[in-house]
């Protein structure tokens, strides 16, 4: 065999070198594409939050309640012969029932066409529906039905309060369509009968004027 000579040994050697340098520049790409990688930040997390009610939602759910937003009932309790007054607004409800010789107040809520209302030893539960208020009545141990159908101004719930010489007065009106009306005064927890009330009118107790307001001024407050 021969030898190789230096320029053949030269030679070799810078293609060895030549093959080196393109290996390099081949794999160069990768390693810095890696690091690049690693060094890069990592994606945030996200959570995902859940719209807020739509305009046509809210009113979706409004309209499956079918309670009336604001109405009054006065009727008559079957077997007493005295009045039941009844007036929803928003949700609250309120009641009075007198028959002239006794008187209640009620308070409560109505939701999906009923109403529950209570008082001192006094009870009111009703189904709304068909242009009336229909229920049960407990005042004490007496019960009763009762059948109220809705009801206009001048007709209706009436209350009147105020301190007179010292005394705490209480007075409550049911006035029906067509005239017929009953109420008490509650003077210091003792019953005395109304005078005749004209709405809009004062009324006179123990020579002081009060002002009888219907249920949107007090229904809120009771």
């Amino acid at each position: 065999m021969k030898r190789l000579g230096p320029l053949h040994t030269l030679a070799g050697g810078a293609v060895l070198a030549v093959g080196l340098g393109v290996l390099s520049m081949q794999t160069a790409p990768a390693a810095d594409n890696a690091a690049a990688s690693s060094d890069a930040p990592a994606a945030k997390a996200t959570t995902s939050v859940a719209p807020e009610p739509t305009a046509s939602a809210s009113a979706a759910t409004e309209a499956a309640d079918p309670t009336p937003k604001r109405a009054d009932y006065a009727g008559v309790a079957q077997g007493n012969g005295g009045l039941v007054a009844l007036s929803i607004k928003n949700g609250k409800a309120i009641a009075y029932f007198c028959d002239g010789r006794i008187e209640s107040w009620l308070k409560g809520t109505a939701e999906n066409n009923t109403v529950t209302l209570s008082g001192k030893g006094s009870l009111i539960t009703a189904a709304l529906g068909d242009g009336k208020a229909q229920g049960r009545l407990q005042v004490g141990k007496a019960k009763w039905r009762f059948s109220a159908p809705l009801v206009k101004k001048p007709s209706g719930l009436y209350r009147a309060s105020a301190i007179v010489r010292g005394a705490k007065v209480t007075g409550g009106w049911i006035i029906l369509p067509g005239g017929r009306q009953v109420g008490l005064m509650d003077i210091d927890e003792r019953q005395y009968p109304a005078p005749k009330l004209t709405p809009g009118s004062p009324v006179n107790v123990d020579g002081t004027e009060l002002r009888p307001e219907d249920t949107d001024a007090f229904i809120d407050d009771l």
